[in-house]
């Protein structure tokens, strides 16, 4: 969900560029910590280092994995922050690793992994229940939390797509084609409706219909990333301008005869490369950005009063922002 990436050890991995035609791998081993961050003053409470080609991490009730360019799972507990095991799911790869969805109506998640294969992995066990492919450059994926949607969303770079994928096939269900190059999605429960962020601008895709139908959305900024926020505001963004701008999300479609406000709660975002999260309550989103001289920055923005309530500095490059469900965020970072 990241717009260019300007070192190659984060280059997750992938070149959205059109014509580009497969992942390009880079030899080189990330040495990566996870800091530990509780709200709401973002003070870190313990930092797991040295792992080892960590590229990115999901939260799973009482523990929280770490997937690698090794093509390792590493296992952590949530309470003690301590591994519990480390698990093979695929070749080395450089370009992989840097996408994980969980999935909790099948137990399992799903991870980008090398060249582009998807691979589904059961969390009770850690064994890989399907590797497969859905297109050379996979960019972003979606679960819905709608346990009634039996699918999944998968943003196709090179393609210029976004597949809806059967869970329990993993086979393609229906397909959606862009203009240009999604980046990044977020689904709209409420509405059946997933807003694209592109390398041209912003698409809405309708999901709740026959078919997947695509909407140009002229009247927003192009979409660096953007986060679904539960119960509360509809979806939280990072528009590209001359600089990045947060916002929140109200409506899609401004009628000229009874005006509607489409974002709100605007402010200046400093750095790229953004990675996003948010509470589970809709109170607050956290976003981790790249400032450039391999620092970061962490801030917490209230979705009530649209103002950015605290910020900390991080050293190391971002690569992964994550929540856990009792509100501590877990910030992965490389140097």
């Amino acid at each position: 969900m990241v717009k260019i990436y300007k070192i190659t050890c984060a280059a997750a991995a992938l070149l959205i560029i059109p014509g580009c035609t497969d992942l390009t791998e880079f030899d080189h081993t990330l040495k990566a910590g996870i800091n530990i961050i509780q709200p709401p003053d973002l003070s870190i409470v313990h930092t797991v280092e040295g792992i080892s080609g960590a590229r990115s991490l999901c939260v799973i009730t009482d523990c929280f994995i770490v997937a690698t360019t090794e093509g390792l799972l590493i296992r952590f507990d949530l309470e003690t922050r301590q591994q519990t095991g480390v698990f093979p799911i695929g070749n080395p790869s450089s370009a992989g690793y840097f996408e994980i969805e969980y999935s909790p109506t099948e137990s399992s998640v799903y991870i980008i992994g090398a060249l582009g294969q998807i691979i589904e992995v059961h969390v009770p066990d850690m064994t890989v229940m399907d590797s497969f492919s859905i297109c050379a450059t996979p960019v972003d994926i979606e679960i819905p939390t709608d346990s009634e949607n039996p699918n999944f969303y998968v943003a196709a770079a090179t393609l210029r797509a976004i597949f809806e994928v059967r869970r329990e096939s993993n086979n393609i269900n229906r397909t959606c084609n862009l203009q240009v190059s999604p980046i990044c999605m977020a689904i709209d429960q409420d509405q059946d409706t997933m807003l694209v962020g592109t390398l041209g601008g912003t698409a809405l895709v309708s999901i709740g219909g026959v078919l997947l139908t695509r909407r140009i959305m002229n009247n927003f900024p192009a979409i660096l990333a953007i986060e679904a926020v539960p119960n509360d505001t509809t979806l939280c963004a990072i528009f590209d301008r001359s600089f990045s701008n947060f916002a929140t999300i109200l409506n899609y479609f401004a009628s000229p005869m009874s005006p509607l406000q489409l974002y709100t709660g605007i402010v200046n975002i400093y750095g790229d490369t953004h990675y996003m999260c948010a509470e589970s309550d809709g109170s607050h989103v956290y976003v981790l950005s790249y400032l450039g001289d391999n620092s970061s920055m962490l801030i917490s923005y209230n979705c009530g009063n649209y103002f950015i309530e605290s910020q900390i500095y991080l050293p190391g490059y971002p690569l992964d922002l994550e929540i856990t469900p009792g509100g501590t965020l877990l910030a992965l970072t490389a140097e």
